[in-house]
């Protein structure tokens, strides 16, 4: 008896597995682009590599060959490498400036005579490799069924192989220039542009600038992109335009985010939130760094962080970091990729790598002082740790505008920060218990999912391929002009109609007041004789 049921559920179990959608596209080809090989976008791009590699897919990566490193990334996946246009030095060193510029308080002239260096190197290395004949004839062969490609790495390698793709935003705060592209509703009046740090619920003045920020920021990127899109289209043939060549044709979008922590705001169909990628169960604690969090007793630790790129610190900042952690009766974890302050106290463990995902599960962990890094800021939801932001750059700033706005954390204002000013803004959120608590709600409502983040973007991606694509998701405003889209073509119907009714009832007017003045002049007239 008991064998026959061990042998029913056996071939339930098969017929279960043979029947299911996702067998249907086991053993797929599968090509991600991320915009680097290392660093925050590399890491979500790697994420979703390997859970499909778990359930069997063949994943590429498509990198630049300053990332060939053997060595650390994974030999489960295969690699085809494109040339670069600048060195592992060059890419490291501008990611370390981006970083110097925000600690100074200096990012955004930083950003206006910087910026276009990255954008103009992605477009000469999207023109080598669409002209190396070598590369493109490898991706070829691969026969691949979808491809990934990330948002900052905009080279329409997919379209020119035929392969339906999908395009992958690491960041939350989807900038007015995408959402417009891809017809997602974009309202200023509550959704705050990226780069502004605005709440959304926002006064006039806010309102104001935000509507500006969203022009400015549209016409610049169609400035920039679209001179690089003719260089593109002029040596490559028959390429889409500007809107096409990466937005207009995607199957799906995967948007970095969750409304846990996200405004909330209308997304179409073929947007999806996977947001917290790198989110994931912490691994044990080495004896080292376990001793070290029990060490500090009830008053516990701080731990912070100002990415990867925080190399080479002046003096002056990093004395200004001392001097606050000085003020504190907790023990603090300073990941520092370079040389610490002279004035450092006996409180302050100075480290050049942390298993930071590990030490936010701690509850020794009171407080995360960190820079607002996209994937740092979803591994401090995943555990409910409060913290203290300190934007530098980038979408650093609506990101911890959302932590205050659910009042999980404060942020401050490197530009103006004091010791002082740091030290009590820990304080504030250590002492004060709303910081956890809503830290701890807010972790619930992330959690609240029956799919990780990883199976969710996997599950999206063989959903693509089993229909092959997702086009019935695709709104037909994609299709409309600037013109039809904002109905500025019935608005200016309507406008000369309202003008014609309204010229037609002035004549009237006139034609009734003179027959009007004729009337009464004749009577006049003829009352007087």
């Amino acid at each position: 008896m008991a064998f026959s049921a061990a042998l029913a559920m056996y071939i339930t179990g098969i017929w279960l597995i043979c029947n299911s959608p996702t067998s249907l596209v086991a053993g797929s080809n599968i090509l991600i682009t991320p915009m680097n090989g290392e660093g925050s976008h590399f890491f979500i791009a790697e994420v979703i590599g390997n859970e499909l590699i778990n359930r069997g897919h063949n994943v590429t990566l498509l990198l630049g060959d300053v990332f060939r490193k053997p060595t650390q990334h994974s030999s489960k996946f295969n690699y085809v490498y494109y040339k670069s246009h600048a060195t592992l030095e060059q890419f490291r060193y501008f990611m370390e400036a981006c970083t110097r510029a925000g600690l100074k308080g200096e990012y955004a002239s930083f950003a206006m005579t910087n910026m276009s260096w990255q954008t103009v190197t992605t477009a000469k290395e999207c023109d080598t490799l669409l002209s190396s004949a070598t590369e493109m004839a490898q991706l070829r062969d691969a026969k691949f069924d979808v491809a990934v490609t990330d948002l900052g790495r905009p080279c329409p390698v997919a379209q020119l192989l035929g392969v339906p793709y999908v395009l992958l935003s690491p960041i939350m705060a989807i900038p007015s220039a995408y959402l417009l592209a891809n017809r997602n509703e974009v309202n200023p009046a509550y959704m705050p542009d990226m780069l502004r740090g605005y709440d959304h619920t926002m006064t006039f003045q806010e309102r104001l600038l935000n509507t500006l920020s969203a022009v400015v920021l549209t016409l610049v990127t169609n400035i920039v992109v679209q001179p690089l899109i003719d260089d593109l289209k002029a040596s490559h043939g028959d390429l889409p335009d500007a809107a096409s060549l990466l937005f207009t044709d995607a199957e799906l979008w995967l948007l970095n985010s969750h409304f846990a922590l996200d405004f909330p705001r209308g997304l179409l169909p073929n947007t999806q939130m996977v947001g917290g990628l790198t989110s994931k169960p912490p691994k044990p604690l080495s004896k080292d760094w376990e001793d070290f969090l029990q060490s500090a007793g009830d008053d516990g630790v701080v731990l912070f962080s100002m990415g990867s790129y925080a190399t080479g610190i002046d003096e002056d900042i990093a004395a200004l970091f001392a001097g606050a952690f000085a003020q504190l009766p907790q023990k603090v974890i300073w990941k520092l990729n370079g040389k610490p302050s002279s004035t450092l106290t006996a409180n302050v463990k100075v480290v050049d790598w942390i298993p930071q995902n590990d030490l936010l599960a701690h509850p020794q962990i009171k407080v995360f002082v960190y820079h607002c890094g996209l994937n740092g800021i979803w591994e401090a939801v995943y555990h409910g740790v409060p913290m203290v932001a300190i934007p530098l750059f980038g979408d650093q700033f609506d990101n911890a505008q959302r932590l205050v706005s659910r009042g999980m954390g404060v942020k401050v204002d490197i530009a103006t920060l004091t010791s002082d000013e740091l030290a009590e803004a820990i304080r504030t959120v250590i002492n004060n218990p709303s910081y956890k608590d809503n830290a701890t709600r807010i972790s619930s409502i992330f959690r609240d999912r029956s799919r990780t983040p990883a199976e969710e973007a996997a599950d999206w991606l063989e959903y693509v391929i089993r229909h092959g694509g997702a086009k019935h998701l695709r709104s037909a405003a994609l299709d409309l002009n600037i013109f039809q889209y904002f109905l500025l073509d019935v608005m200016a119907v309507l406008l000369v109609a309202f003008l014609t009714v309204f010229a037609i009832l002035i004549c009237c007017c006139r034609l009734c007041f003179r027959g009007c003045r004729k009337v009464c002049g004749r009577t006049t007239k003829a009352k007087s004789e």
